[in-house]
């Protein structure tokens, strides 16, 4: 099982590699890897963008090539999004909602990768923590409600 592991270690470690530091199409890099492009993206960990975040003071990253191409960072744990800071940029002091926020629990252990974790076997990817937000859930019980009060309004017209 360790041995496993490892290959899988090192199956992202090389699609990392080729995906941040290649010139090549996600297309090219998936069929030399032998990955579908889901597959592929499910492998990449965000790029560190070098500067802290000004919401609440964690590591900035690139979720993607074209976000590090426009120099559009992000933060995985207060979900700020803006231009990347310049290389030994001051960083202000974070701002209290971020603070209360991250004491809330928003999000479990903000560490910048993918939330698709390999299963108990090893073998499938399947959605790891976090699950819906509150507001999610809101409008899909919302939805939920609405829809049993028209089958309701329905089967009482037609009697």
């Amino acid at each position: 099982m360790s041995s496993k592991k490892n290959d899988d270690q090192k199956l992202a470690d090389q699609a990392n590699e080729l995906y941040w530091r290649s010139g090549q199409s996600v297309n090219q890099i998936a069929e030399a890897m032998d990955l579908s492009k889901s597959g592929l993206y499910a492998l990449i960990r965000p790029l560190p963008a070098g500067g802290a975040c000004p919401e609440c003071g964690e590591g900035l990253v690139f979720p993607n090539r074209t976000a590090e191409n426009k120099a559009i960072a992000s933060c995985p744990e207060c979900e700020y999004v803006g231009e990347a800071p310049a290389p030994g940029a001051e960083v202000g002091r974070p701002k209290k909602r971020a603070a209360r926020r991250r004491a809330a629990g928003a999000h479990a252990e903000g560490k910048a990768r993918s939330d698709l974790q390999p299963g108990p076997d090893g073998t499938a990817l399947r959605r790891g923590g976090g699950g819906r937000s509150w507001k999610s859930n809101r409008v899909l019980w919302g939805a939920v409600l609405l829809g049993v009060a028209a089958g309701l309004y329905v089967t009482r017209r037609s009697r």
